[in-house]
Formats: structure tokens, sequence, C-alpha cells
């Protein structure tokens, strides 16, 4: 039976995604709420085929930050931001000092650092402080012991992002941080940063358990097609675009793909440890045979309508003829692009030679909104939802009617050197 038979249920996938960021919220790898999400997940699955539906768990370290503070002794005022980077080690009743404003990060080099020592170190940031420049002179900062440090954003005016991907041993999460949007301290003018604060920050480095949910449907070959997406959040997001919306798709399209016999064995899964080292696709891989995945597809980050649908194709040119085409002929604009993403678990099966495709739909989203507290159900759109999963199914049944998988054969040199580059700069984050 063919796949255009069948349309999206966007309704349907509103009313997952709405569940799990409303009804659940925020997911971190390790929590009660991912085990939740897995467990909702899960059902899913098995109202299709609760013999073809498995529940991994994995042992997981995870941090969760619950407040952070900065305390102006001389005004009394008190400014709410951000924890990140804590321990066991993290004093917990805060630490107090004189501040010192050291401007730009990218001004380091020019800036007597052997002063800081002790003090609360205020920073600039005019770009997402996670870029490999900026994060190699934050290694400096804190090599030089400061007694806390206050990270000013201007990532976004209202809010901050989280990104937990440190070691809770590491020299940075010894020292207690906090990230405030630089906006907060535009009104705050008689505030001098060079005089005394209290800097506070509280939360919990903890054991839990981490989560990948998996369901298989066996073609007339063996060669299987994954498809998937993450179920993990940060820790204060709820994670509408980020990806409650992949989840929901890839619960979709199982539904559909399961109603029809495939010439092509599929997998479909959610991990988690997205956001936390990519875990949960790590783990994946140890527990399946890596030989019969053939081509992996990630559903990421469908933002709101208008926009477009794209995919990012790391795979040789047969393979990406297939994509282009499909995106060529869509009811709807779609663009293919033949690069390595440049972040998310799809970076994992790339690594291991498997061809990979990311597909998004690149909407109406304004900047400053990722992992962070304003990524929420407000964002979703139906129609978004409706036009990328409608593509997906184009996308199989184009694969479906081909003779043969020949495009499994890797990836090419110049894709491999670039996701060879991303775990180089991944590891550059992770060590001291």
């Amino acid at each position: 039976m063919s796949l255009e038979l069948y349309k999206i249920d966007s309704k349907r996938i509103f009313n997952i995604v709405k569940h799990i960021c409303r009804k659940i919220g925020t997911r971190v790898s390790g929590t009660e709420n991912e085990e939740e999400v897995a467990k909702f997940i899960s059902k899913q699955f098995e109202n299709i085929s609760s013999q073809k539906t498995s529940h991994k768990t994995y042992p997981h370290k995870y941090y969760i930050g619950t407040e952070a503070t900065l305390h102006h002794k001389d005004t009394g005022t008190t400014i709410s931001g951000s924890p990140i980077w804590m321990t066991k080690s993290t004093p917990l009743d805060g630490v107090e000092g004189e501040g010192v404003y050291l401007g730009s990060i990218n001004q380091l080099e020019e800036i007597a650092l052997d002063t800081i020592k002790d003090k609360i170190v205020f920073i600039f940031f005019l770009r997402d402080y996670l870029e490999p420049e900026i994060f190699g002179n934050l290694k400096k900062l804190y090599k030089l012991k400061p007694k806390g440090v206050v990270l000013l954003s201007n990532y976004n005016s209202e809010v901050t992002r989280s990104d937990p991907i440190f070691k809770d041993n590491s020299i940075f999460s010894q020292i207690p941080t906090i990230v405030v949007p630089a906006s907060k301290f535009a009104d705050l003018g008689e505030i001098q940063l060079d005089s005394q604060f209290k800097l506070s920050v509280k939360g919990k480095n903890q054991e839990g358990l981490l989560h990948n949910v998996i369901y298989m449907q066996d073609g007339e070959i063996t060669d299987t097609i994954l498809i998937y997406a993450q179920h993990d959040t940060v820790e204060n997001s709820t994670g509408a675009i980020s990806n409650a919306t992949g989840v929901a798709l890839v619960l979709e399209i199982a539904k559909v793909i399961s109603k029809i016999e495939t010439k092509f064995s599929y997998v479909f899964a959610t991990f988690g440890g997205e956001e936390q080292n990519l875990e949960g696709a790590k783990n994946f891989l140890e527990d399946y045979f890596r030989s019969k995945i053939v081509l992996s597809i990630n559903l990421d980050s469908i933002e709101p309508f208008p926009g477009f649908v794209a995919s990012i194709v790391a795979g040789n040119k047969e393979l990406f003829d297939i994509i282009k085409d499909t995106s060529n002929i869509n009811n709807y604009p779609a663009l293919a692009v033949n690069s390595t993403p440049n972040e998310g678990a799809n970076m994992i099966f790339a690594q291991e030679g498997i061809p990979s495709i990311m597909v998004l739909f690149k909407g109406a989203l304004a900047s400053g909104i990722n992992r962070t507290e304003l990524d929420n159900i407000k964002l979703v759109s139906e129609k978004s939802l409706k036009e990328t999963g409608e593509y997906v199914l184009r996308l199989v049944q184009k694969i479906e009617s081909l003779e043969d998988l020949s495009f499994a054969e890797g990836i090419p040199p110049n894709l491999e050197k670039e996701t060879e580059n991303y775990f180089d700069r991944l590891q550059f984050y992770l060590d001291e």
C-alpha cells in the first residue's frame, strides 16, 4: 500500500507536543521528567505494536541548577540569573568579594588578569559563549581563580540560555558562575561593578537514568533506516522547538509507516542525552548492530510557519541527488544542502560513516530563543509540523522505490573531515 494514501495528522502531532511541554515540561536527562517522557513515548509506540517496542536505560550523571543570585551589598539590590557549572564543592552559602569588570570576553589579551584572583568578575558577551574562541578565553579566565564569575549575556535581552556539557569536576564548576542578561543592568546605573557583591549558586548534582525508546519495523530486507529525535532538554526550557516537535513527528511517521509493508527495515527512536555530550545516540550505537543501519534521519527544530523545509545531507552525491530531487518536487518549498549539521546526534552517526540527514523547518523563530524558557508551546505551528511530516513521508516513498541503497557506502572525505573537526571542538570544551 502506498504512503501517498496517508496524510499527516497535524492536530494529533500538536497534541503530543502540547502534552510533552505542558504536562511533562523540562526534561533534563537523568531526571524523573525524562523518565516520564520516555514512558509516554514508549506507550505511543506500544499502541502501534508492543512486541516491536523497547525502552533502554543507562546510568547517567546530571546537574540541575535551582537558583542563582547576585546581591549588591551597598544598595541591597538582588539580581537573578541562571546557575551553571556547579559541583558539590561549590560553596552553598555563596561567596563575597569585590567586583571587577573586564569588558568584552574578546579583550582578555589586553587586561592584566593577575588582578582578578579572589574577585567577582563581570564579563560581557556579544555572542554565544560556547564559540571556541570565546570558550578558550574563558579557560584562561578560570585558571586565574576568580572567586566568582558573572557572564553578562547579550544572547537574549530577556532570558539566558543553558549549555550543560561540562564535566562536573572541571575547573569551571568549582567557581560559582551565573549568566545574567546584560540588559538587566541597563536600569541599575547606581550599581558600580567595582563594589562589594555576594554571589550565590544553588543546584544539584545527581545520578539517574538516561532513556532511549525504540520501535522496530522489519522489512523485506535487513538494510535499516533510522528515523529519530532527541527528547531531552536543558534545565530551564520545555523545549518545544528543540525538540518536542521532532519527537511528535517521529511518533506520527512511525504510526503511518507501520500500516504498510516496506522493502527496507526501519527503526524509530527518541534519545536522551543529546544536550549532554550526545550520550543517548552513543549508547544506541553500542547496543544495535551498526552494520544494519544504512541511513539516519534526524528530525529537529521545527520552527513556526512561514519558512521552508530544509534537509542537511551528510552523504555521497547519489544520496544528495535523491534528497535534492525530493525537495524540488515537494508541494511546499524545500531546500537540500550537502554538509554535516554542526550539532546534534546526527554527528554520532556521521562519525561512524553512516549517511545522515537532518530534516528541520527553518521558519519565523526569533534569534536567542533556543535553550531558553522562551522555547515553549506558543511557538509551535501545526502548518510547520504538517509540511515537515509530509516531506519526510515523500522522502521515505522515494527511498522505498529504489532497487537498493547503494548510497550507503559511507560519507565523502570532506564531510568526514567536518565531522572530525566537530568532535575535536567538542573535546576542547570537555578538556581542562
